[in-house]
This record gives structure tokens, C-alpha cells and sequence, in this order.
């Protein structure tokens, strides 16, 4: 049989003299995953294409432009100095693989989010340009991505991110960036206060670039009350600007003429052919005063720029506080005895309402700012777990309009864990919120849903024993490998079938439910049966990523089978198994090392593990818990993996919401979780160093109804005070006092705490 594909690419490899060995290396990379050619799902093509030419010119300009003043992340890799330098050898590309950190900034109910680098460059929009600030204190410029070391903070636990630098004779000058809404929009506000005792200046720098490339910006006009970039309106000016500088990047670096003094004065314009135009705008700030700018979220499109420019007045950070503290002021409270964490669950409880945009929730604010239901089913739960539960039924009602005809829950093509993962977050909701109203609103698509899981996996038929059974293979979750039948897929489509038979029958549709239910039984079956098959000739027993991997860190994806999906009981010998291997082979210190695509340790991954650790009452959960903490940004932001020496953010949206969601859930579940056999339970362990320090839990969500509790100590013991609001279920509480329970609906106990 010819193969056409293999005959057309030889043909075009001769038009543009492509050797054999180049279409050997091809054909037989194919042969890595089931079929290359549609390894790269076509919605994520564009993505991939934007990211290789953004490298690419980024390596370009880089190299021959040594002088300029480049992101933060950018100076060290190119630093040989610098521990975070990165040869580049013969690879013509130039990206972020060693401080991918930022923090989201934005309003609540907002679908717009600008972001804050570690030196407080400021992007309003993905693949665009960037904000920075620079500081002259008498003849000397500050630049705070090169040579000082900015402090970076959160004044308040909501989006505000305060970025300091310290003046070589003494004081500090530092930025705060949020966002408002006015009557003309939202809007970033970047004010720089001078805390020193004398005066200095300010510049507001545009910059062709962000913390993941370079972008392109040809042209940049300034007004005395805007600055218009591209034709978009991008920077409003409260106040005329003392002095401007424009360059090029033929004529150099802005920063060179701000050190000459060779400012300008009043309005002007600059083109660039190469996409690199850049401009300042110069202000002088008194001991104790301040400057701001502010940036339209998003930047008006060029149809939306009027000619006649409105100077907007000044913002003020108590309107970003009021605006946040009322979104905050409402479900699961909690107080904690460990200061930091306290401060990460509350800055984190906010940063889940950024990512929650109307209709939608995003899996981060810059590189993953776009909806997967894979993500949204973590971040949705987590939702629901802290009380959101508008915020949760927001995003779950878009989900039919997110369906194709055949059933399938559509957000990129051949992810076969959608439907499964949409049924339970849609499941899990109902579990939390008792809300029958919006479950028959959605049964029309569960329904569906579950006829797709069905019939695909029906339609799919392999006389391979291994894989007899299972969803076809496809591309799922990217730190499992390349396209190929994976577990995790199968393991959430079985959830979705039992959660699918849950919904019918609460809704009346016995019938239905036992359908659902056997097939179900079957599917289960069949994966077991697989997973059998597959590990035979190991000698021992896990659960590998697929039918044809064996010990890889694909692995961890499979532990959802106990954990969230709680398929397989914690002392499964295939999940103690799972475990075993990946302490053995995959874990440095206490964190999950993902060799796989992230090469990075994992933040949610290793939060994967904890989950499953804290149901198996082990305290290797909580070292992980800490491992989390320490690996945080100072605004408490995790990356999607994290550098192993150098500890900043190596692959993913630097600030992502998986692991935002994924830390939150797991707090939760260490003070409240429930458990299988229908019991809450409260404190499944007890950090040594929480012993003899209060603690309180208020309006925390469960299965059962909503729950509030606080400890107390007397001496040695733990007094223990609860009291249901609604519904009721037998309370334990196995970190103090494993053998006590309670079904009272409000009640205190002392325990000597074991």
C-alpha cells in the first residue's frame, strides 16, 4: 500500500533540499506517540506559531542589542553571570524557560487581566507590549529589571502588586499596580511613590516586549494626555509629562537619552520598521508625592480611539480595595496559626475570583488566558469548596453552549477527558450547593454527555487486548506525553458516567441512572482489565500513564483515579503502588519532578500527590503543602512548573490557575473534608507546629450542608466547638482524636489531641 503522506513529504523535502536523514528523523518521530501528524491539535497551532516566531526574533534582537535594557527574565538568561543563563548554541529561538512569574491584576467579573512581572514590567494584554518604570535619583537611573534587586509584595490580599527598589543614598521608591473601573472603562493603574527625602523622577517606559518575547510595536504617537500605540489607545496621562524620549531600534535604547538628559518636550511620534519603536514619558515626583499613569483594559481598538482626547483624572487604590473586599466578604472564612499561609489563602481566594471571567473561568491571565474544561473543572470546584457558588454556576451554565451536536464537550479536539470532567464539576456543584434548579437546567447536556463517553468508547474498537475498551488515544493533559491512550482520559470519563447516573436518578430517571450505571460497570471493567494487561510483566503493581508506557512520570495523572475521582480507595495496592513509584523515581525533595514536557517540579502535580497522601493520613501531604509555600512568589503566585535550581517559573503561565485552585482545595481538605462513607471531616491532620494555636473555620460548603467550627486549647487538650447552619452529618475529626465522632448539629468537646 503507498503511503501519500510519506511520497508528498519526500517530494517537498527534494523541492527544498531536505536530506533522507532529515525525513528519517521525522518518520520515526512519528512513531513516539500513536500518529504524529495529529499529535499538535489544530486549535493550539496558531498558539505554537505565534511562540516559535516570538523566539525566534527575540534571539535576534537580543544578541545584537547587548546595551538595551531587556525584561527581567531576558537580562539573566543572556547574563553569563547570572545563574539563569542559558547557552544558546545553534537553536535559533530565545524564550522564557527560567523566571516565568507574574501575578494577575484586574477586577472582579471582569474577562480582562493585565499582568505584573518580578520587576514590575506591567502587560495589559497577551503577545503585547509592556509598561516598565525607571527611577533617577540626582544623575543616576534605576532600572529594576537589571542590577538591584526589586522587593515585590501584596499590600492588601487582593490584586495590588507593590514592586520596591532602595536608592544607593538611602529611601526607596516603589510602584503599585491594580486596576478600577470607571465610567469610561477599566482601567491599570501604575503609581509610582517617592519615599526618600528628596526628589526624583520617573520614567514610564513603553517596551516592546513582555515576560514571554518580544512583541511588535511600530508606531507610538504621544499627546499631552495619552499615548496611542499602534493606532490603540494605550497609556492615559493624568498629568502632562515633563520631558518624552522616543528611539528606535536602529537609533538605540530610550534609556541612553534619558541618561544624556536629551529629553523632549510637549507631544510626538515614532515608526519602526523592525516592530521594536519604543517611548518615555518623564515626571518629577517630590519627597513623599507620587505619579501615575493609567492603561485602558484591554487597549482600545483603533475603531474605539476617538480623535479628541478627554484627560481622566487620577485613581486611588481604595477603589480597588472596596471593590475587592465586597467580592471577598462572603463564603468560606478561615483563620489560620500560620501567618503565611494565612496570607497565600487569602490572596489566593482572590486570585481565583480574577480568573473567573463572566461565562467563563481562564487557566491563567496571560499565556493559558482561555477556557479548558480539563482546568475549569479544578478551578469551578474550588469555586464551589470556598463558596462561590455564583461564581461556579456562572461558568457551569455556559457548558451546553460549549457542546457539539454529538454530545462532546467541546474545548480543544481529541481531549477526551471533557466530558467526563464537565459532568463531575457540574456533579460536584449539585453535591455542594443542593441546587436541582440548575441541575435540570444542565441534565439535557449531561445526558448527551454521557451518550458521547458511551458511544465513542463503543465506536472504538482495537484488537489490541490492551486497549480494548478504552477512549481512543489523544492528546489529554500535556504533562502526560505525546498523542496516545492515556488512563487519566478513561478515568474521567468513568466518573462522568457515575456522576451522569447521579444526576438522572436525584432527577427522578431510575431508569436511566441503572443504564448508565452498567455501563459504567463495563467501562470499569475494561480499564482494569487494561491496566492488568499492561503491567503483567513488571512485577509489580501501579497504574502506568497508558496501555503502552511503562514507568514514566506520565504516571501521576493516574492518581485521579482515588483522588478527586475517588474510583480506587487510597489503600488500593494499584494507587500504593502508583505512589511508591513516584516517590522512587520521580520526586526531588518533597516535590513532584515532572520529566515530561514541564521538565520542571510541578505545583499542581505535587499537590496531586498530597491529595492522595492526606486520605491516606499520611503527613508526607503536609511537607508537600510547605514545599508549595516556600516555592511561592512573594505576591504568593506558582508557575505551572517550577526551575529545580533556580526556583522560578520554567514552563506555563506564571501565574497558574490550576495550582491557585488546587492550593485552595487542598487547605480545605486538611480542615474540612468529606469522606466516603458520608462523614466530614475536620482536621485530617494537625500540623505539629498548629498544636496549642487556635484556629477557625466559618460557612464552609459540604456534601452535607454548611459548617463552621473553631479550636481552642486547654493545656495539652484541644476544644473543639461546631455548629451546622444547614443539614448535618456525623462529624470525626482524626487529627485530634481518631476515635471520636458526633452527630450533633452543634456541640463542644475537649480532646487530648494524639
Amino acid at each position: 500500500m503507498v503511503d501519500w503522506r510519506a511520497a508528498v513529504l519526500r517530494r517537498l523535502a527534494r523541492r527544498f533540499h531536505i536530506g533522507e536523514d532529515v525525513l528519517r528523523h521525522l518518520t520515526t518521530f512519528q512513531r513516539l506517540g500513536e500518529r504524529f501528524e495529529i499529535e499538535a491539535p489544530t486549535e493550539m497551532l496558531p498558539v505554537g506559531a505565534r511562540t516559535l516566531a516570538r523566539a525566534l526574533r527575540t534571539r535576534a534582537a537580543a544578541q545584537i542589542r547587548p546595551d538595551w535594557v531587556w525584561p527581567y527574565w531576558l537580562n539573566r538568561q543572556l547574563d553569563p553571570r547570572s545563574p539563569a543563563f542559558v547557552p544558546r548554541g545553534h537553536l535559533p529561538f530565545t524564550s522564557n524557560v527560567t523566571h516565568r512569574n507574574w501575578t494577575g491584576v484586574g477586577n472582579p467579573l471582569s474577562p480582562w487581566e493585565a499582568i505584573v512581572d518580578p520587576a514590575g514590567l506591567v502587560t495589559v494584554e497577551p503577545d503585547s507590549w509592556s509598561l516598565d518604570w525607571w527611577v533617577c535619583d540626582g544623575e543616576t537611573w534605576i532600572v529594576p529589571s537589571r542590577g538591584v534587586h526589586p522587593r515585590q509584595s501584596l499590600p492588601y490580599p487582593i490584586p495590588l502588586v507593590e514592586t520596591a527598589v532602595t536608592l544607593a543614598d538611602g529611601g526607596e521608591v516603589s510602584q503599585r499596580v491594580y486596576a478600577v473601573e470607571t465610567t469610561a472603562g477599566e482601567r491599570v493603574v501604575v503609581q509610582v511613590r517617592n519615599g526618600a527625602d528628596r526628589p526624583v523622577r520617573v520614567a514610564f517606559a513603553i517596551r516592546p516586549y513582555n515576560p514571554e518575547g518580544l512583541a511588535v510595536v511600530e508606531d507610538i504617537e504621544l499627546t499631552p494626555e495619552r499615548i496611542l500605540i499602534d493606532g490603540r489607545e494605550a497609556v492615559l496621562l493624568p498629568e502632562p509629562p515633563e520631558g518624552t524620549v522616543f528611539a528606535t531600534f536602529h537609533t538605540g535604547d530610550c534609556l541612553h537619552r534619558l541618561r544624556r538628559g536629551d529629553f523632549g518636550r510637549g507631544g510626538g511620534q515614532v515608526h519602526d520598521p523592525a516592530g521594536l519603536a519604543q517611548a518615555a514619558v518623564v515626571y518629577p515626583v517630590p519627597p513623599g508625592g507620587s505619579r501615575q499613569v493609567l492603561l485602558p483594559l484591554p487597549p482600545l481598538s483603533r475603531r474605539e480611539t476617538t480623535g479628541v482626547a478627554v484627560r481622566e483624572p487620577a485613581r486611588t487604590e481604595q477603589e480597588a480595595l472596596g471593590r475587592w473586599t465586597a467580592a471577598l466578604d462572603r463564603g468560606l472564612r478561615v483563620r489560620l496559626p500560620d501567618e503565611r499561609l494565612q496570607r497565600a489563602v487569602d490572596a489566593n481566594r482572590a486570585y481565583l475570583l480574577l480568573l473567573h471571567d463572566p461565562g467563563s473561568i481562564t487557566a491563567g491571565p496571560h499565556t493559558y488566558h482561555r477556557f479548558w474544561f480539563r482546568d475549569a473543572a479544578y478551578q469551578v470546584a474550588a469555586l464551589d469548596r470556598w463558596g462561590f457558588h455564583a461564581e461556579a454556576a456562572d461558568v457551569l451554565v455556559s457548558y451546553p453552549n460549549r457542546q457539539r451536536h454529538d454530545g462532546f464537550f467541546y474545548s480543544q479536539w481529541r481531549e477526551w477527558d471533557a466530558n467526563g470532567a464537565a459532568i463531575w464539576a457540574i456533579a460536584e456543584h449539585f453535591r455542594l450547593t443542593r441546587d436541582e434548579r440548575l441541575l435540570a437546567e444542565l441534565a439535557p447536556a449531561v445526558r448527551q454527555g454521557v451518550n458521547w463517553i458511551w458511544n465513542t468508547r463503543r465506536a472504538h474498537r482495537h484488537q489490541d487486548p490492551r486497549v480494548r475498551g478504552l477512549l481512543p488515544p489523544g492528546v489529554s493533559a500535556e504533562h502526560l506525553g505525546p498523542f496516545d491512550y492515556y488512563y487519566w482520559d478513561d478515568f474521567w470519563a468513568l466518573r462522568g458516567l457515575y456522576d451522569g447516573a447521579m444526576i438522572a436518578r436525584t432527577l427522578g430517571h431510575t431508569a436511566s441512572a441503572d443504564v448508565i450505571l452498567h455501563e459504567a460497570r463495563a467501562f470499569r471493567h475494561a480499564i482494569l482489565a487494561s491496566i492488568n494487561r499492561s503491567i503483567a510483566d513488571t512485577g509489580r503493581r501501579f497504574i502506568p500513564a497508558g496501555p503502552y508506557r511503562g514507568v514514566d512520570a506520565g504516571l501521576v495523572g493516574s492518581l485521579v483515579a482515588c483522588q478527586p475521582l475517588e474510583l480506587l480507595e487510597p489503600d488500593d495496592p494499584l494507587v500504593t503502588g502508583t505512589l511508591e513509584v513516584i516517590r522512587e523515581r520521580f520526586t526531588l525533595g518533597d516535590a513532584f519532578y515532572q520529566e515530561i514536557s514541564h521538565t520542571g517540579l510541578g505545583t499542581y502535580l505535587t499537590l496531586q500527590l498530597a491529595f492522595v497522601e492526606l486520605e491516606r493520613r499520611d503527613p508526607t501531604a503536609w511537607r508537600r503543602l510547605r514545599w508549595l509555600l516556600d516555592a511561592a512568589s512573594p505576591t504568593f503566585t506558582w508557575p505551572e512548573a517550577i526551575h529545580p535550581q533556580l526556583g522560578g517559573g520554567c514552563m506555563g503561565d506564571g501565574h497558574h490557575g490550576w495550582t491557585v485552585a488546587d492550593f485552595l482545595s487542598f487547605v480545605r481538605a486538611v480542615l474540612v473534608r468529606e469522606q466516603r462513607d458520608g462523614t466530614v471531616a475536620l482536621l485530617t491532620l494537625l500540623p505539629e507546629e498548629w498544636r496549642g494555636h487556635d484556629l477557625e473555620v466559618r460557612d464552609a460548603p459540604t456534601y452535607a450542608g454548611r459548617l463552621s467550627y473553631r479550636l481552642t486549647w486547654d493545656g495539652d487538650k484541644a476544644v473543639l466547638q461546631w455548629e451546622w447552619h444547614t443539614g448535618r452529618a456525623r462529624l470525626v475529626a482524626p487529627g485530634l482524636d481518631p476515635a471520636w465522632s458526633s452527630e450533633e448539629g452543634a456541640g463542644e468537646v475537649s480532646l487530648l489531641a494524639r
